[in-house]
């Protein structure tokens, strides 16, 4: 595992699932003077939401482990899909609430804030390619590695 291969999107998808996932314990819904966590107030969706802030949280360390880039960058197509469909399915219950809940909570616009960082750090993770500065030389991942072996030119066969 090499932390060295992560980028600002993976760190901003890891914070963003972190985000998440706390949200989902802070109270969403004011019922009364009482007030709900997502735990408290959803059957399906709470899981939803956990699931993809696991993926936000899983995204570092593929990065981190993998040789190729393929992995990561898929991973981080998930992630960004998974960052939209959480920002609908939040503002789908800020606008909506739920039973006799008469106000929102921190948590809901928390969960909110979470899922739109998921979605901009799996695009930044998409986006970002690891180029090689000039006069230096590096891997896929951005790891320095040796100059390639310079490539010996031969002439054309001439026709017989």
């Amino acid at each position: 595992m090499d932390l060295r291969r992560l980028r600002t999107g993976e760190w901003i998808a890891a914070a963003s699932g972190t985000a998440l996932l706390v949200s989902l314990f802070l109270p969403w819904y004011a019922t009364g003077g009482e007030s709900s966590t997502a735990w408290q107030s959803f059957a399906v969706l709470d899981v939803v939401l956990a699931l993809l802030a696991m993926t936000g949280l899983v995204l570092p360390f593929v990065t981190a482990s993998q040789r190729v880039p393929a992995v990561p960058i898929a991973l981080s197509a998930f992630v960004t899909i998974g960052g939209l469909i959480g920002i609908l399915m939040v503002l789908l219950r800020v606008a909506n609430l739920p039973g006799a809940a008469d106000g929102r909570e921190g948590g809901l616009w928390l969960a909110l804030v979470a899922a739109a960082g998921l979605l901009a750090g799996g695009g930044l993770a998409m986006r970002d390619e690891r180029l090689s500065p000039p006069g230096g030389h590096t891997d896929l991942t951005g790891r320095p590695t040796a100059a390639p072996p310079e490539i010996e030119r031969l002439p054309a066969p001439r026709p017989e």
